[in-house]
């Protein structure tokens, strides 16, 4: 991997998101973000607007220590043909969504994805261990994601993904390591493997 002598621009972003005020504590419990629903533990703050300005506008994204050291995003009813993230500058060319896409398919999807926001030719990033996991009664899977920046440190993590009525429920975690990883790991994955969909009722 090559020298770079700048920071990624989206690395900076987060660099400087991180120093803003504006965020606000996640209650602990159940929290929705658009349909999806996830169990939170203590300690966990959503991100301002800025911070996430990559993010699609019905995303959030939490943290404990700030975004340069850990984030756990969720990015909710991905219609088909739309992509993860919400980049404005079209030369992006963000991988999309398909809703006939297979789980690999998807992990390859995310993969590209998280990797625009390091940079391409700033970091490598690599998922494995692509195993199943049921989202209340909604089939889904997960995986674990490791990425190698540039002028930043490594960060490991695992994402979740599962997909109703065409549309993908897409969360992820990512951290410093090894420290900031080891110290949310069990807590993130706990919120990950908890997600679900309200029901009709809890949406009216």
């Amino acid at each position: 991997m090559k020298t770079m002598k700048s920071v990624p621009p989206l690395i900076m972003a987060l660099f400087l998101a991180s120093c803003v005020t504006g965020y606000t504590l996640v209650a602990t419990g159940v929290n929705s973000i658009d349909t999806l629903q996830v169990d939170a533990g203590p300690g966990w703050n959503l991100a301002p607007t800025f911070a996430g300005s990559t993010s699609r506008k019905n995303a959030q994204i939490w943290t404990q220590d700030g975004l340069l050291l850990n984030r756990l995003a969720f990015v909710p009813a991905v219609a088909d043909g739309e992509a993860l993230l919400n980049v404005k500058d079209g030369s992006a060319a963000l991988p999309v969504f398909r809703k006939d896409m297979l789980p690999n398919e998807i992990e390859e999807l995310a993969e590209s994805t998280l990797l625009k926001i390091y940079g391409e030719g700033n970091a490598i990033l690599s998922t494995s261990n692509l195993r199943p996991h049921n989202f209340g009664d909604n089939h889904g899977f997960m995986f674990d994601v490791e990425a190698k920046v540039t002028e930043s440190p490594d960060y490991r993590g695992m994402a979740g993904a599962f997909i109703v009525d065409d549309k993908l429920y897409f969360m992820y975690f990512l951290a410093a390591h090894p420290h900031y990883y080891a110290k949310h790991r069990d807590a993130a994955e706990a919120i990950i493997k908890s997600a679900t969909l309200a029901t009709p009722a809890e949406n009216a």
